[in-house]
């Protein structure tokens, strides 16, 4: 049998947005925060624009995983 993990993503009293294990134990895989000033313009979108972000690097990990390696142009940071 293949083990698979239940991940939710919460946002946490001060703010924070994370992905973590269901079972709430641990550390987060991933944390997101927005500066006040992001916070402010995102408003409640706030929550979505995280739930997208981590959606696309989920998506984007599991389309590297299938054999395709990262273009030589592509930056390993992006701002």
């Amino acid at each position: 049998m293949s083990e698979t993990a239940v991940l939710e993503i919460v946002e946490l009293a001060d703010g924070e947005i994370v992905l973590r294990s269901a079972e709430g134990e641990g550390e987060p895989l991933v944390r997101i925060r927005f500066s006040e000033e992001a916070a402010e313009l995102l408003r409640r979108a706030r929550f979505e624009v995280a739930q997208e972000m981590i959606d696309h690097a989920l998506s984007r990990s599991h389309l590297m995983e299938e054999g395709e390696e990262a273009s030589d142009e592509m930056p390993a940071t992006l701002h």
